[in-house]
Parts: structure tokens; C-alpha cells; sequence
């Protein structure tokens, strides 16, 4: 247990940096930082997993695994699509506490209704107290397209984190991770379908220059390994817990926040505001005593 517990711990460490990443390409980078593009190169950046073929390491999918992979990337296309257009527009401090709020209980409730999941006795109020935790960190400041956003954006994190265990339920870790990969790369190509989004992916590429592309490469190489180790995670261990664990992201992006506003103020502007400090300081301690809760009773 205690391996997959250090994993999930450390993919939101990395997690935490990669979200401040975002925010300074959403709003300084006028090209590349629109959400449509974005999600696209996120996706498309999946195809890394090809280097597993030549290994022999990945066999034909099932019919089963196959359709799973595929729905689970149209909810997570959709679930960034939607994270990226509200972090240019808000906080990121107060946009990812409620998403990671929405997302822990729309994979707890996938959970307990289909995998029948044995959760610790705690569970429930440890659960509360994150979300409680979640919602004094946003301070509530979200406007109503900015819940909107959010909202079903955690939606689609939950449901995603919860075909994914269900895909390796019925596959090995590798075939799982392979084939939930190549279908993001399958999804990013079917947005190009669109013209509206094929121009603005092919504009965004064109109009950035070489530093934005190998910041957003980067980035996304980070959040390649911490997808992994939250794969890995989530493949040893309960699903339920390891979106969870979403909480320990907040107290990473406040510390972040606190560090690193001084040298870019345009980006985190707002994300220490000493009006909602108080708010922010009471939610990590909820989100804490939750996880404390949650595994030692």
C-alpha cells in the first residue's frame, strides 16, 4: 500500500508545478495558450507511448479495452478543454481546488456504485473534510461560467480516473497505459475535424515561437510522468484514494504561489490575495486533517 500512496503523493507535487507552467502559456503566450490548442498538443504528445512497440511489449487490445480507452479520452479532451479555458480566465488556486473536489467525488461515486470498492471506515468524513477543504481554498471567488467550467471539468476528470482503472481491470499495466495514450492521440486528430479548431491548432504552432513550443514540450513531458505515476497508482491501488489525493495539489500550488509570485506577478497576481489568505489557510488544514483521517483510522 504504502508504494502507491508515495506515487499518487509525488505525481501531485509534479502536478503542481506543471498547473503554474500552464497559466503563464495561457496568458502570455497568445497563440499556443488557447484552450482548444492546447488540449490539442497535450493529447497529441500522448504518441510517446509508441516507443513501446519495437520492445514488443504491447499486445492487440480487447473489443472491451479498446472502447474503454476511447471513451476515456473524449472525457479527458473534454476534461482540459474546459480546465484551460477557466485557468485563463481565473485563479489557479481557486479553479483546481474545485475540480480536484469534483473529480475525488465523481470517481467515489463510479466507484461505489460499479467496482464495489471497499473504502476505509473514515472514508466519508475524511471526504468532507477534503471537500470542505477544497471549497474554502476557491474562496468561492469562481464566477458562473467559471463554476460551469469547473464543475463538469471535475466531472470528466473522475469519470476518466474511473475507466482507466477499469481498463486495467481487464488488461496488464502496459497494454492499459498504451492504449489510453494512442486514443488521446486518436481524439486530438478528431478535433481537427472542426475547421474553427483545425485553424486555430495550425495558427497556434505557426505563430509560436521555438522557446513556447519547447516550454510547452517540457511541460508536457512533466506531465507525462506524472500521469504515469498516477497510472501506476491508481492500477496498484483504489481509485477512489488516489483522486483523493488531489488534495495534497492545493497545498503544493499554495507553497508555489507563495515562493514564486514575486518573479511572476502577471501570472500569480491574486493567487495569495491576503483577503482570502485566511480561507486558503483554513481550507489546507481541512484538506490535511482529511487525509491524516482517512489513513490513520
Amino acid at each position: 500500500m504504502v508504494l502507491w500512496i508515495v506515487l499518487a503523493a509525488l505525481a501531485q507535487f509534479i502536478s503542481a508545478g506543471i498547473i503554474f507552467i500552464d497559466k503563464y502559456v495561457l496568458v502570455s503566450k497568445s497563440h499556443v495558450g488557447k484552450p482548444i490548442v492546447y488540449a490539442f498538443y497535450i493529447s497529441i504528445l500522448s504518441g510517446f507511448v509508441l516507443v513501446l512497440v519495437p520492445f514488443g511489449l504491447v499486445s492487440l487490445p480487447s473489443a472491451t479495452v479498446l472502447l474503454l480507452s476511447f471513451v476515456s479520452s473524449v472525457t479527458f479532451i473534454s476534461s482540459i478543454v474546459l480546465l484551460y479555458t477557466a485557468l485563463k480566465e481565473g485563479h489557479a488556486s481557486d479553479i483546481m481546488p474545485v475540480v480536484g473536489g469534483v473529480s475525488a467525488v465523481a470517481t467515489a461515486v463510479c466507484a461505489s456504485q460499479w467496482l464495489h470498492q471497499d473504502l476505509p471506515p473514515a472514508f466519508i468524513p475524511a471526504f468532507g473534510l477534503m471537500v470542505l477543504g477544497m471549497l474554502l481554498i476557491s474562496h468561492f471567488r469562481l464566477t458562473t461560467r467559471q463554476k460551469f467550467l469547473v464543475v463538469f471539468s471535475g466531472i470528466f476528470f473522475g469519470v476518466t480516473a474511473f475507466l482507466t482503472k477499469l481498463i486495467f481491470l481487464e488488461t496488464s499495466f502496459l497494454d492499459g497505459f498504451f492504449w489510453s495514450r494512442m486514443t488521446n492521440v486518436v481524439g486530438a486528430l478528431l478535433l481537427l475535424v472542426i475547421p474553427a479548431n483545425r485553424s486555430a491548432i495550425f495558427s497556434g504552432y505557426s505563430g509560436s515561437s521555438s522557446g513556447t513550443k519547447g516550454l510547452v514540450i517540457a511541460n508536457k513531458t512533466l506531465g507525462g510522468i506524472a500521469g504515469v505515476l498516477t497510472l501506476f497508482a491508481i492500477s496498484l491501488g483504489s481509485v477512489s484514494i488516489v483522486q483523493a489525493f488531489a488534495g495534497l495539489q492545493f497545498v503544493f500550488l499554495l507553497v508555489i504561489a507563495y515562493f514564486l509570485s514575486g518573479w511572476f506577478p502577471a501570472v500569480l497576481r491574486g493567487e495569495m490575495n491576503p483577503k482570502g489568505l485566511w480561507h486558503k489557510l483554513a481550507g489546507i488544514v481541512c484538506v490535511v486533517l482529511g487525509l491524516a483521517i482517512l489513513f490513520v483510522l
